[in-house]
């Protein structure tokens, strides 16, 4: 199986340093895409991204990452699309190794391995294992915590992407696991995960979806709470609380 092209989409927004950063782990890949598609979301137009290897689309107004993303799917020319997050990086064989298990088991789904890279006060970094993805995949597993789906190691079929719906737009946060609950229960899924940690989740003093006590966050959790609790159950929708309350502070 020929997994034909293959577009990488970043959704930006207010953030050129990081995004020149992701934008050259894209540009070290060993396997380089065929596209490269920044879907600009902030307030003010992208005023340095005039390279010919990128191509930049603008939301009409800021309407967060999973409008964005979805933007990005619509319009790429790929077969294979890989999202990253402006503010992450891949290991150079990220891509390489993706497509290959595509290539060798006609799959429509690959899930990486992450780092964290946490920057310390005096300039240096600590590399942490993070997460490996499960090798196989459950809707349940999504309901109380995130399995291993992340904005930034999600390599999959243009086709299973608009087929699943993509990127949930109404909820503020916590669209990996949602997109990832819904993937999850497809029929048929072929799907593989890279145990090899080629992603580089890198946590910073700025602003994230995922950090704790932010509104978004707190907004993101109860509207994750309200979509899925008739999937969940009573345990499950108390284990849901006490993960929240443990990682964020929050009981939603």
């Amino acid at each position: 199986m020929n997994p034909g092209p293959l577009s990488v989409i970043i959704p930006t927004r207010e953030r050129p340093t990081l995004l020149q950063r992701a934008l050259e782990s894209v540009r070290e890949q060993t396997r380089p895409p065929d596209e490269v598609i920044v879907v600009d979301d902030g307030d003010s137009p992208l005023d340095d991204l005039t390279s010919a290897d990128v191509r930049c689309v603008r939301q009409e107004a800021p309407h967060g990452a999973a409008r964005a993303r979805n933007l990005g799917a619509s319009v790429a020319v790929g077969t294979m699309l890989a999202f990253l997050d402006d503010d992450d990086t891949w290991a150079p064989s990220y891509l390489a190794e993706a497509e290959r298990l595509v290539h060798a088991h006609r799959l429509e789904l690959v899930l990486t391995a992450f780092l964290k890279v946490k920057q310390r006060e005096d300039g240096t970094r600590e590399i942490l294992p993070e997460k490996v993805p499960p090798p196989t995949l459950q809707p349940e597993d999504f309901l109380v915590r995130n399995p291993g789906i992340r904005g930034s190691n999600l390599f999959i079929s243009r086709e299973l992407f608009l087929r699943s719906g993509g990127f949930d737009p109404s909820l503020p946060s916590f669209h990996d696991m949602d997109l990832g609950f819904r993937l999850a229960g497809i029929p048929g899924l072929r799907y593989a995960r890279n145990e090899q940690p080629r992603v580089l989740f890198h946590a910073h003093p700025g602003p994230r979806l995922s950090t704790a006590g932010s509104s978004t966050n707190v907004a993101g959790l109860r509207a994750f709470l309200t979509k899925h609790a008739e999937h969940m159950g009573p345990e499950r929708v108390a284990a849901f609380r006490q993960r929240a309350l443990q990682l964020f502070g929050v009981d939603p």
